[in-house]
């Protein structure tokens, strides 16, 4: 019996025993996954969805690494890296057609329609001093340099100085000088900045683009120049389909649509060549770029249509980790 109990104390690796012990399996290392590098497109009034897009991603503990925001993307960006998010949202809720128009300061006599000074001002309650070094992550603010055309990336100095600069759309709001140049809306260059998140050699770039919907696929279509007797107007009717009526456009209206149409044109052409990992795609079509008392209604497009994606993001995530 003494036999048989040492020989089974040996192959069971006991202590009088001489066999080594089962070699205990080392515990699975967690998948890592990668952060994401977010470019904010520009789309005034409809940029308010960028902030269901935040909200839907950090519900599902999405890490992000990077933003690069150009137009009203930069303003939603750098208000969610400053930590003011909250702030924004309850501001951009709370806008009526009236507050709208309580916050531009008509600028006749300058080079853009409105001045912009009420919105700095607004901003500067929440926001005053902070700087790009102050940010929890890298962000980078896209605007247009209007004398050159160059692409101008600014990633330092003043935050609201640099988001103003992104959102100047020409002839609406006055352009931004800053260290002697003269600066405006960056969609004129980079709507949707996807080659910024690139060049920041970020592994895993999601694009929020807010004009995708809004023009179809087609960009020619061929028409007869031939006009009803007496219809001499027609170049400011703008066809909203058949489901809505016809409405005539001002002198702003025809300078945002006009810029509506750039946007899109050099969206597509850029994000063709240097297309994202994944694209955030809101229906906004059906809101105006001038419509910013519609921010419920954007703010949740944009957090449904993240929602839906969140599988194919955690996927990339994990492929790219």
């Amino acid at each position: 019996m003494l036999e048989w109990a040492s020989l089974r104390s040996r192959h069971e690796g006991g202590n009088g025993g001489d066999l080594p012990a089962a070699p205990i399996p080392p515990e699975p290392k967690p998948i890592r996954k990668s952060g994401i590098s977010l470019a904010l497109g520009g789309g005034a009034a409809r940029g308010w969805a960028h902030i269901g897009v935040l909200r839907a991603l950090d519900e599902a503990g999405i890490q992000i690494d990077m933003i690069a925001g150009t137009s009203i993307g930069a303003l939603v960006g750098g208000c969610y890296l400053a930590g003011k998010l909250d702030e924004l949202e309850e501001f951009a809720r709370s806008l009526t057609k009236r507050r709208i128009f309580g916050l531009l300061d008509i600028h006749l006599g300058g080079s853009g329609l409105f001045g912009g000074m009420k919105l700095t001002a607004r901003m500067q309650e929440h926001m005053s001093g902070i700087t790009f070094a102050d940010l929890p992550k890298p962000f980078v603010c896209v605007a247009a340099e209007i004398r050159t055309g160059h692409e101008i990336w600014l990633s330092s100095g003043s935050l609201i100085t640099a988001m103003r600069a992104s959102y100047a759309l020409p002839g609406v709001f006055e352009p931004v000088a800053c260290n002697k140049r003269v600066l405006v809306d960056g969609a004129l260059v980079n709507p949707v900045p996807v080659s910024v998140c690139r060049a920041h050699e970020q592994p895993l770039v999601v694009a929020v683009n807010l004009h995708y919907d809004l023009f179809g696929r087609a960009a020619v279509i061929k028409h007869s120049a031939d006009a009803p007797d007496g219809d001499t107007d027609t170049a400011l009717v703008v066809d909203k389909g058949p489901s809505e009526r016809e409405a005539r456009l001002g002198i702003t209206g025809v300078m945002v649509e006009a810029f509506n149409i750039i946007q899109d044109r050099i969206s597509r052409a850029r994000m063709a060549g240097d297309p994202p990992d994944l694209a955030l795609l809101p229906k906004l079509g059906h809101i105006g770029l001038t419509e910013f008392h519609r921010a419920d209604e954007a703010i949740r497009l944009g957090y449904e249509v993240t929602k839906a994606q969140l599988g194919e993001l955690e996927r990339l995530q994990t492929v790219l980790g």
